[in-house]
Formats: structure tokens, C-alpha cells, sequence
């Protein structure tokens, strides 16, 4: 029998323990839109490795973590566990050498779909031209397409968006413009009729996205441009918050 699982204060004491994971990829040869040398597909995980199985103690703490809602995911790195509690996932496009940048996010699913108003032939680059001033920065856009957390890590004063913006520092060091689509994935689809739900949940991750520095653009897209500062003041002032649990 184990006991309960940790929340509140007790699972931010688990902060110190996180690993910021990284995985990319993109063509070397361009065969179709979708290998479009250009487009680099990544994703990024905050995992929390579990203690080394030695003793009774240490076995009865990582159970206490393995309950319900409490990760994403769970894998095992030889005899240890390491539960992921945070994933994000997107594309960077490099508007200076992509050859063709409707067909690159059509070739994909259709959540890119959404962001091919960031994009216009009449602006530099190809780039919208209300955003080409962004181009000061860099060319490349980075789309951010799904992030998630772990529900029992949900309320808690905003560890996800602390985790969100640390990995925004690395994502976006390059990056003219970042962009998101925020709507509420976890509403099952057969439940997507309820505009009332869907508009409720997503005013909420739109303000959790505001709260990054991410400004509304058009039909539902919130963009960043991070040559400002209401970023990084956004993950100074979390890192404050946080500061006794890092």
C-alpha cells in the first residue's frame, strides 16, 4: 500500500529534480514539402527522474509519484524511472532558405493549418506584413503546435509556464517570431460541440499564454516577438516566485 500522492508544496520540492529534454530533426535533401530542408520539427519534455530504487524510502517516494494524472508519460533509463510531466512540440522555418512555405505547413497535419496567417507574398520573406519588423531578429518562426502538462501539476502557480518559458530560452535563441494557436486539446472530440465549454477553456490558455508576453494576431493565432522584454519579464518574475523550490 502506498500513500498519497504529493501535491501543493510538497510536489513543488520535486522542481529541482526536473531535466529539460530536447529531440529535433530535419532533411538533409528536400524530396517533398514535408522534407523541406528548411523546417526543422522538434519537440521538448520536462521529466522527472525518479530516486534510484535502494532502500524502502526511496521506493515508497517514487510510488507516491506514479499515481493517476501525476505524468504524461513514464520510461525507464535502465533500472530507473523517469515520468514526463511536461511536453511541447512544433516547427522552426527558416523563411531565408524555405522554398515554398503554404505547401510545407499543408504537407503536415492540420494544425498547421492555423498559422498560415502569420505568412503573406506582398511581406519580406514571405512574412506577414503587419510581423516583417520582427525580421530585425532573425528569420526564423518558430510554431509552437501542442503543449501539455500533467494535470496534478495544474494550479500551482504556474509551474507549466515556467517550464514553457525555459524552453522558449533555447527554442527561440534564433527566432524572429513564435507563435501558437492556444485551444483546449484535452476536450475530448465528441465533446468539441459544447461552444460554451470550448469557449470557456480557451480564454483560459490564451491568458496563460498573455501571461508569457504572447499577443493576440488574427483568427485565434497569439504571437511573441522575442526582441522585446515581456518575455523574459514574464520567467524573471516566475523564477522569482519559484526561487525557494529551484
Amino acid at each position: 500500500m502506498t500513500g498519497a500522492a504529493p501535491a501543493g508544496v510538497e510536489l513543488l520540492t520535486c522542481l529541482n529534480r526536473l531535466e529539460l529534454r530536447f529531440d529535433s530533426a530535419a532533411s538533409l535533401v528536400a524530396s517533398d514539402a514535408h522534407d523541406d530542408p528548411a523546417t526543422l520539427e522538434w519537440g521538448c519534455r520536462a521529466v522527472l527522474p525518479l530516486w534510484e530504487p535502494d532502500d524502502e524510502e526511496a521506493r515508497a517516494d517514487n510510488a507516491r509519484l506514479l499515481g493517476q494524472g501525476m505524468s504524461l508519460a513514464q520510461a525507464f533509463q535502465g533500472q530507473r524511472q523517469e515520468l514526463t510531466i511536461l511536453s511541447m512540440s512544433g516547427l522552426t522555418l527558416d523563411l531565408w532558405r524555405i522554398g515554398h512555405i503554404y505547401a510545407s505547413l499543408d504537407s503536415r497535419d492540420a494544425d498547421y493549418e492555423h498559422f498560415a496567417p502569420l505568412f503573406d507574398k506582398s511581406g519580406d520573406l514571405g512574412l506577414h506584413g503587419d510581423l516583417e519588423d520582427c525580421l530585425v531578429n532573425g528569420t526564423h518562426v518558430v510554431i509552437i503546435d501542442r503543449a501539455r502538462i500533467a494535470p496534478a501539476w495544474r494550479g500551482l502557480g504556474g509551474v507549466g509556464r515556467l517550464l514553457i518559458g525555459r524552453m522558449l530560452r533555447w527554442v527561440t535563441s534564433q527566432a524572429a517570431l513564435v507563435a501558437t494557436h492556444p485551444y483546449p486539446i484535452d476536450i475530448p472530440v465528441d465533446e468539441r460541440d459544447d461552444r460554451t465549454r470550448e469557449a470557456r477553456e480557451k480564454a483560459v490558455i490564451q491568458r496563460t499564454w498573455q501571461s508569457l508576453g504572447f499577443e493576440p494576431f488574427r483568427e485565434d493565432l497569439w504571437v511573441l516577438q522575442p526582441h522585446l522584454s515581456a518575455h523574459d519579464d514574464a520567467i524573471e518574475r516566475l523564477e522569482t516566485a519559484f526561487g525557494r523550490y529551484l
